[in-house]
């Protein structure tokens, strides 16, 4: 091998080496200003509900636990909803709602969706406490309503949701949902 070869491949060689340096420097650098551009950001996180399965009536008695779980799924859904989980709210109200009060529910449900989309806006429920009726087979879920614009809270409110179920076969399904202000 002569010197001119030798000294071509070296020069190939390196210029490979710089490339690739170059490439290195451009991916850690994008990598960083990924990096700060996430950390900038202001996130808002919205919890989903569970997935409650069938539930069972025994010998005439609905499960206290399996009522309060569903009646925290309807209610989730209904009010715990962003642009972006409309689907899953629906499909959740369509799940567990009485084949008789499905489209009722479903009707009520598109409302709420469609100002959600229209305003663009998010709506959270937190719950805070639970009542019980269980010989009528209802709940009163009471808690916090609050709005929000991107991530700005922009109003909150007491709110009282009365949910009543009727015994399908040996189920229970959502019947009936009633959103009430609380009286102060």
């Amino acid at each position: 091998m002569d010197f001119a070869t030798l000294s071509r491949r070296m020069k190939g060689a390196q210029r490979a080496r710089n490339v690739v340096t170059l490439m290195l420097g451009v991916s850690i650098a994008a990598n960083l200003l990924l990096t700060w551009r996430i950390s900038q950001e202001n996130t808002q996180v919205v919890l989903i509900p569970s997935r409650v399965s069938d539930g069972m009536v025994a010998r005439g008695a609905a499960d206290v636990r399996y009522i309060e779980a569903l009646s925290l799924d309807a209610v989730y859904a209904m009010y715990t909803v962003s642009p972006a989980t409309i689907r899953y709210g629906r499909d959740v109200i369509e799940r567990i709602s009485a084949a008789e009060d499905r489209a009722r529910l479903l009707d009520a449900y598109d409302d709420i969706a469609d100002d959600i989309k229209l305003r663009r806006i998010s709506t959270v429920f937190r719950p805070e406490k639970i009542e019980h009726n269980l010989p009528r087979l209802q709940i009163v879920v009471e808690g916090m309503l609050s709005t929000y614009l991107d991530t700005t809270e922009v109003s909150a409110q007491r709110r009282r949701i009365m949910l009543t179920f009727i015994e399908e076969g040996s189920s229970i399904r959502l019947s009936r949902m009633e959103l009430q202000e609380v009286p102060k």
